[in-house]
């Protein structure tokens, strides 16, 4: 509890110091959503790490997931919840220039059968993301973007030894493009990207994509579903046989040497708490014939942008 604490502090002082540091140098903290600019902001909920919106802005989003585990995982009997709590940041520089930081946290392992519990940090990813096409008065835009995931994780899995983060790893950079419209009251949202390993012997290469659609219902209350894709495009050799066809998706990379394609389907809804406070919730099964450790997954989290 003591870590989480010293995390979540941490996290808010290291926002605070971008933010001020935005303000220093007379940067637009308000990004796309400043005067003249965007006038609905709706990110996306479900894979909060690659689903990334494609407006420039300076927020906090404070972030819960809940995963359920399979009963059944490569086999073997496993069952049981993987929880994460963690906090991402966002800085606009400009209209179109932001910095990001978009994974980092506090995970719980909790499994019932074969495998060992654990708790520990999350690799720390960071970036920036620039918009390319800019065009509120069509309530249009396009963005692209590269994070550097830094082996920075301890989470071990005791039974097989898999270091789930860290380790020997030297970490990811991820690629992705991030596009976004609206028409009236429906709006549209969709990214693909490539997250590449450094080392692909020790961590797989995954391409993902996603898709969101949201609908107003009124000025507050926006319910939506979306979509997910992970695929595993260059195979590592860090798992032992027994986890060998599994992967984590964007949650935990295993490096294993004969993975697949995981996609997933979610609905939830944003509501505007406030002017500049968005709640957000959702709920994601897997659509797709492949599992490997998602079950379910629900996910809370809560926007505060200026």
């Amino acid at each position: 509890m003591v870590f989480k604490k010293l995390f979540l502090m941490g996290a808010v002082v290291v926002w605070l110091a971008a933010a001020q540091t935005a303000l220093a140098f007379d940067f637009n903290l308000k990004g796309s959503l400043g005067e003249g600019g965007h006038k609905t902001y709706v990110p996306p909920v479900s894979n909060p790490l690659f689903n990334e919106t494609p407006y420039i802005t300076t927020e906090l989003r404070p972030i819960w997931i809940r995963q359920g585990v399979p009963g059944t995982v490569a086999g073997l009997p496993v069952d049981g919840t993987i929880d994460v709590i963690a906090l991402q940041a966002r800085v606009a520089l400009t209209e179109r220039l932001g910095f990001i930081a978009t994974k980092d946290g506090y995970a719980n392992l909790d499994f019932d059968n074969t495998l060992t519990d654990d708790e520990g940090f999350v690799n720390i990813a960071f970036g920036f993301k620039y918009a390319l096409i800019n065009r509120p008065e069509d309530e249009g835009i396009l963005t692209i973007g590269i994070e550097y995931e830094a082996p920075s994780g301890n989470l071990i899995e005791g039974t097989t030894g898999t270091r789930l983060q860290g380790g020997r790893s030297k970490g990811f950079l991820d690629f992705f493009v991030t596009g976004a419209k609206r028409f009236g009251k429906l709006g549209l949202q969709s990214n693909i990207g490539l997250n590449q390993a450094m080392d692909t012997d020790v961590d797989t290469s995954l391409f993902h994509a996603g898709a969101h659609a949201d609908f107003e219902i009124h000025q507050r209350f926006f319910p939506f579903v979306e979509g997910n894709v992970y695929t595993v495009v260059n195979d590592a050799n860090r798992t032992p046989p027994v986890l060998s066809t599994v992967e984590g998706a964007d949650l935990v990379n295993l490096g294993a040497s004969n993975a697949g394609t995981v996609a997933t389907v979610a609905g939830g809804f944003r509501y505007h708490l406030l002017e500049h406070i968005l709640l957000g919730w959702s709920y994601e099964v897997p659509m797709s014939g492949r599992e490997d450790l998602f079950n379910w997954r629900s996910t809370l989290d809560m926007v505060i942008y200026y």
